[in-house]
């Protein structure tokens, strides 16, 4: 059954914008978030404090690893 492009537009497009904007502001909330700790850790990088980096880019490098492996561990 052919739809109108009004109807197309309602039931489709509308919905995967949607979604893709909220998946956007969750994903500038969290880079937000990233940045502020970035910031502190480059600040105790300064004053020698270099394990708290490290620890950092090892959550970061699984969180990374587990979400391009659909969730699983790799």
């Amino acid at each position: 059954m052919p739809q109108s492009l009004a109807e197309l537009v309602t039931f489709e497009v509308v919905p995967l914008v949607r979604t893709a904007l909220k998946e956007t502001a969750e994903l500038i909330g969290a880079v937000q978030i990233l940045s502020r700790r970035v910031e502190e850790l480059t600040t105790e990088l300064v004053d020698g404090e270099l394990t708290e980096l490290r620890k950092l880019a090892s959550t970061a490098l699984r969180a990374f690893e587990t979400a391009n492996t659909g969730g699983r561990t790799p």
